[in-house]
């Protein structure tokens, strides 16, 4: 499953039928890392590496799954998969010292990089991008879980589609300032079902 379509209400009420993809050759990579660059830069400048010709783009980037979201003819929101990769995760480096993830890691993948232009936020479109993603994750791979580090506005949207607070408590990313951030994980089979009942 490479393509679906999404209908979204835009902010004036009009339906507008937005594509989701899984991102395959290297030109749909550079422009989801273009995209990532325009919303990085409006809030985000702490993932931004200027020393590299694409500085949105990481170094798991090249062993990731990448997904967006395009409209029209410009992408309105990405995401991407990343899983245990060289012994680390992708957030590995930022945790807490003595933080502990507590996941299989042959299952598991970190659900990471989620962004979504400021003219279609509020319309759904994490969950309908998260389904779709979810349901390419069960019939590609066998991945049967998923976590994500996240602030405590998404905690909100995680729970609603299933996911359970690994830790109660907030906690601090090095080299991410004062934010306190939470670690959530959920069964993929799950969220796909939560949100396929709910919102689709």
């Amino acid at each position: 499953m490479t393509e679906k379509e999404l209908p979204v209400l835009s902010s004036s009420g009009a339906e507008n039928t937005l594509v989701f993809r899984r991102a395959f050759t290297e030109e749909e990579k550079l422009e989801i890392y273009r995209s990532r660059l325009e919303i990085c830069q409006q809030g985000f400048q702490y993932i931004l590496d200027y020393s590299s010709p694409y500085p949105a783009k990481d170094r798991f980037d090249d062993c990731s799954i990448l997904f967006y979201v395009r409209a029209d003819e410009r992408i309105v929101a990405s995401c991407r998969i990343t899983p245990f990769v060289n012994n680390e995760w992708e957030i590995s480096n930022n945790l807490p010292d003595d933080f502990n993830l507590n996941v299989d890691t042959d299952i598991t993948v970190q659900l990471n990089r989620v962004y979504i232009d400021k003219d279609y936020r509020n319309q759904y479109l994490h969950e309908f991008m998260f389904y779709y993603f979810s349901d390419w994750v069960l019939q590609n791979t066998s991945y049967k879980e998923y976590f994500a580090i996240c602030n405590a506005g998404l905690v909100r949207l995680y729970k609603r589609v299933g996911a359970t607070p690994g830790q109660e408590e907030g906690f601090h990313l090095k080299k991410r300032g004062e934010h306190l951030y939470y670690f959530v994980k959920g069964s993929i089979a799950e969220f796909n079902s939560i949100v396929r009942s709910n919102y689709l």
